[in-house]
């Protein structure tokens, strides 16, 4: 089953699915940004048509990739899901700095892991809300810093507590290969990891590596102006003998907090009805392009059997980062 901000749902429901796009993000830093920085009105009414256009395309459910203090709102996903039909997914977890809040340089990974674990398990706030799964980021780079490093840690804690995957930000082959010798260190299972923006490594022997320890390599920035590169690393995926853990998706939307009408707002779309019929054409086969969009995601983005049945205390509200 998967969590969604109306309730959860099968396979059968769950359908096509966007395994990582954004409905609202607002790069302020220091944990700043509350609602107070747009109006949650014109932000469904600017994204409404693109989630209509986007049922219309086939699609059922739709990952929104923003975490808490980057733009993750439940409020507005909730009435957006409401409104089109369309299933969304919100998460736990944080994203990086400068886009922390300051408690995060002070606590420790087991006291951060039990905040992800309670909205799991109370949801995010009075919303009524459930994250259905952990986001979290790396900095760029070749070795994880200090910070990064405690939330990946906490993000494997609450994922061995709670079942959810995690889906990590990872930009180039030697951050993602920090972070899979910490996983690999920590006896972590990667089937439980999506490794975002993979598409920025380019490098064979980390894509088999990670495949062969069960993770998710998310190809997620597929835009109209890079299909032809986009249909050129899926062929030599496929080509390496990677392509069951492969995934589909385009980082795009987004109303961008800080923008006059949140400034331009990409279609969801395109992935449907032209990247994936461009795809076929070019000879990948259709049958596995529909299975990572549909089985292959579902199968990624479903809670794992935690590790844990013990209780955890309600929170104590640390702060109104999502608002009322």
């Amino acid at each position: 089953m998967l969590q969604t901000v109306t309730g959860k749902i099968d396979a059968v429901e769950a359908g096509r699915m966007l395994e990582h796009e954004h409905v609202l993000v607002g790069f302020v830093e220091d944990g700043m940004l509350t609602p107070d920085y747009y109006d949650r009105d014109e932000v469904v009414a600017r994204i409404t048509p693109l989630l209509l256009r986007l049922k219309e395309a086939g699609c059922s459910t739709m990952v929104d990739g923003a975490p808490e203090y980057l733009g993750r709102d439940p409020y507005i996903l909730r009435q957006l899901s409401e409104r089109t039909g369309i299933h969304l997914r919100t998460n736990t977890g944080l994203y990086k700095k400068p886009c922390l809040p300051a408690y995060v340089y002070d606590i420790g990974e087991q006291d951060l892991a039990e905040m992800w674990t309670r909205e799991v398990v109370y949801g995010i706030g009075d919303s009524g809300v459930y994250p259905g799964f952990i986001k979290i980021a790396l900095n760029d780079g070749s070795v994880i810093d200090e910070i990064q490093l405690k939330i990946l840690r906490a993000a494997m804690r609450t994922s061995l507590e709670t079942g959810l995957p995690i889906q990590c930000h990872t930009i180039g082959p030697d951050i993602a290969k920090h972070a899979y010798e910490v996983m690999k260190q920590a006896k972590f299972d990667q089937e439980r990891f999506i490794w975002l923006h993979a598409q920025t490594y380019q490098d064979d022997e980390i894509y088999r590596r990670l495949a062969d320890e069960g993770g998710w390599i998310s190809i997620d920035s597929i835009r109209m102006e890079n299909y032809r590169e986009q249909l050129d690393l899926l062929q030599r995926l496929l080509g390496i003998g990677v392509g069951d853990r492969i995934l589909l998706s385009q980082d795009t939307g987004w109303y961008n907090v800080g923008q006059p009408s949140g400034g331009m707002i990409h279609p969801y779309h395109p992935l449907f009805t032209d990247f994936i019929p461009a795809a076929a054409a070019d000879g990948v086969d259709a049958q596995w392009l529909e299975q990572c969009v549909t089985s292959r995601a579902f199968q990624a983005m479903s809670s794992k059997s935690s590790g844990s049945k013990r209780r955890i205390h309600a929170p104590a509200r640390r702060g109104a980062s999502i608002g009322a």
